[in-house]
């Protein structure tokens, strides 16, 4: 299960590298390439609860490797794409096929295990988020580099074959089967919840259009009419007796607190590093790695809640750090020496991801474990998309141009960049004064 998980986030990471070799390679617009990376984010949000319910309702293995089966197939149709609405459109799909897939992995933490071995395996959750994530910029730099048997952007799509394949074999033989509620799904409230997220998501990953408050609006609306739908469901895609729940109430806004910032974080600083500094995607990527190694190792031994709030400090020591060496160091040496500040961030991350998780879904019963996965995953989704809107749009706004654009100067990505981390720095402290506060009881 971790091995699908590998693979569901490395997608997300790998095709960010890949995307301009995309638009060349396909002849697309900037808008449809971007697209091909937003769309997958946009259709994985819209469709994780309901994934996460189908689990509770149909079984969580099976929903497991059929969501498995979908991703493995509509991987290998983005990497056949002839054309940029092609691919546009099998990238969606494949984001519905991970929304199936991947909430089912913590549902069977949390139904298979229980205590200290919960807590490990919630660890080793956390590992594989981070290794993930870091080497998905490596290896996609990498085989743009490479280009096996000149296959190009295509080989960041065919790599997920054969993880999916093992994946899909290894679990069909050791993944036990467990289900939730016996009831059917709730295909109003689903309708209503995808409707709802489309609005809140579509402004910020297609950057804020003419027409992205108007949306916003009709989806904030559109999820209080599905809050008040559910209410009166008997089964509920979400059951309001979750979100009475303190640990998850509260941690949900502590999720978006944490990954609000990291979201901003990553993006601003590769922008950064390759803009900024002139370091290629896979230089780039290399100078993120020690925050993935740092995240690694402290998720494996970060097991309760007490390691949140100084996660949240050694976050906020790294942040201070890396604006010290943006405003203070020489262009020439500010990519030998954010790598220990980024470290530094890794390890406080790693100390709040996997706690926190567990923190959230510690009190949930075992009819609802999928919902509430679906739940605790599409906010880190909407605090993503939010993370690239605000931050980015503070860093975009000082900045004074389109980041990645040729003819801006050092100076001024060194003030912009200096800006964001700052408001990031606001964040990191925001989600320790929030964290301090979840481990209260009410």
């Amino acid at each position: 299960m971790l091995l699908a998980t590998f693979m569901g986030l490395l997608d997300v990471s790998i095709v960010a590298v890949a995307v301009p070799s995309v638009q060349s390679g396909l002849g697309a617009s900037f808008g449809e390439a971007q697209f091909v990376a937003a769309g997958y984010t946009l259709t994985y949000a819209v469709g994780l609860v309901t994934g996460g319910r189908l689990g509770d309702l149909h079984g969580r293995r099976r929903t497991f490797l059929v969501g498995v089966t979908l991703f493995i197939l509509t991987s290998m149709a983005c990497a056949v794409a002839p054309s940029a609405p092609v691919l546009i459109g099998a990238r969606m799909l494949q984001g519905l096929a991970a929304a199936v897939m991947l909430p089912q992995v913590l549902s069977v933490i949390q139904s298979s295990f229980t205590g200290a071995v919960r807590a490990a395996a919630l660890g080793c959750y956390g590992t594989t988020i981070g290794l993930a994530s870091i080497t998905g910029q490596i290896v996609g730099g990498a085989l743009l580099a490479w280009n096996p048997m000149g296959l190009g952007w295509r080989s960041t799509f065919l790599v997920n074959v054969p993880i999916g394949l093992l994946a899909a074999v290894v679990g069909a033989v050791t993944v036990p089967e467990s289900r939730g509620v016996r009831a059917r799904l709730d295909l109003g409230g689903a309708g209503l919840l995808g409707l709802a997220l489309t609005g809140l998501l579509l402004p910020p990953v297609l950057e804020w259009p003419a027409w992205g408050w108007p949306v916003l609006a009709a989806g904030a609306g559109l999820l209080v009419v599905f809050a008040r739908y559910e209410r009166r469901q008997a089964s509920p895609l979400v059951p309001m007796r979750l979100l009475a729940q303190w640990p998850v109430r509260h941690g949900l806004f502590t999720v978006l607190a944490f990954y609000t910032g990291n979201a901003g974080f990553f993006l601003l600083l590769a922008y950064h590093l390759q803009a900024g500094l002139g370091l290629s995607p896979l230089g780039s990527g290399l100078a993120f790695a020690p925050l993935g190694t740092g995240f690694a190792l402290t998720s494996l031994a970060a097991k309760r809640r007490t390691t949140l709030v100084p996660g949240t400090v050694l976050m906020a020591v790294s942040l201070a750090a890396v604006l010290g060496i943006v405003l203070a160091a020489p262009e020439g040496a500010q990519a030998h020496w954010l790598p220990a500040a980024l470290a530094v961030s890794g390890l406080g991350e790693g100390l709040v991801a996997a706690p926190l998780i567990g923190t959230v879904l510690a009190g949930v019963g075992q009819d609802d474990t999928g919902a509430a996965s679906g739940i605790l995953l599409t906010a880190t989704q909407i605090a993503n998309a939010a993370g690239v809107a605000l931050i980015g749009g503070v860093f975009a706004g000082t900045l004074g141009a389109t980041p990645g654009t040729s003819g801006t100067s050092f100076s001024a990505y060194t003030h912009a960049t200096a800006i964001a981390t700052g408001a990031v720095l606001v964040l990191a402290v925001l989600t320790g004064i929030l964290a301090r506060a979840l481990g209260s009881t009410r």
